[in-house]
């Protein structure tokens, strides 16, 4: 009896494990799309506030030349994050890289950090430095991953 009723509960543990693994893997895509898309909006509200992030960047006086400098850094920054998460929308859609689970959690974990900190680096005038290091973890990594599944598809032919 023992034996059996043992066996029988492995079976249900795993099949309900099984049956949640299949519900994350399910909700991952819809998460993906959404977390990309508000790290998207986020970055673009930085385009609308900059003038306090650009004055926080600055010594107490400042000349017109070095606001202007600063505005052209922000405005590039924005831009290649932008640019970032653009490339990593069309290569979701084009559904080379949309079902591997690994890739997609990896995605929404990262565009929701940079989502949440942009947020936080406008409500908080953070110095425009800060943006960079936003752009280089959480909009260029997730792109390089992204290109490197992409090759490995491509040109290995390797799917996970």
């Amino acid at each position: 009896y023992t034996h059996t009723h043992t066996r029988e509960t492995n079976v249900r543990l795993w099949t309900a494990l099984d049956t949640m693994g299949r519900r994350i893997h399910d909700s991952l895509i819809p998460a993906r799309f959404l977390s990309t898309m508000g790290y998207l909006i986020a970055a673009s509200m930085v385009y609308f506030s900059k003038d306090d992030n650009i004055r926080s960047s600055l010594a107490a006086t400042y000349s017109t030349s070095e606001y202007d400098t600063k505005d052209s850094e922000i405005t590039a920054a924005i831009t290649l994050v932008v640019t970032c998460l653009a490339i990593q929308i069309v290569s979701m859609l084009s559904g080379y890289t949309l079902f591997m689970a690994q890739l997609n959690a990896i995605h929404v974990l990262l565009n929701a950090i940079g989502a949440i900190l942009t947020c936080w680096f406008i409500l908080d005038s953070w110095h425009i430095t800060s943006f960079w290091y936003l752009f280089t973890f959480f909009s260029l990594l997730p792109l390089a991953l992204e290109i490197s599944y992409m090759l490995n598809i491509l040109c290995c032919n390797i799917q996970s």
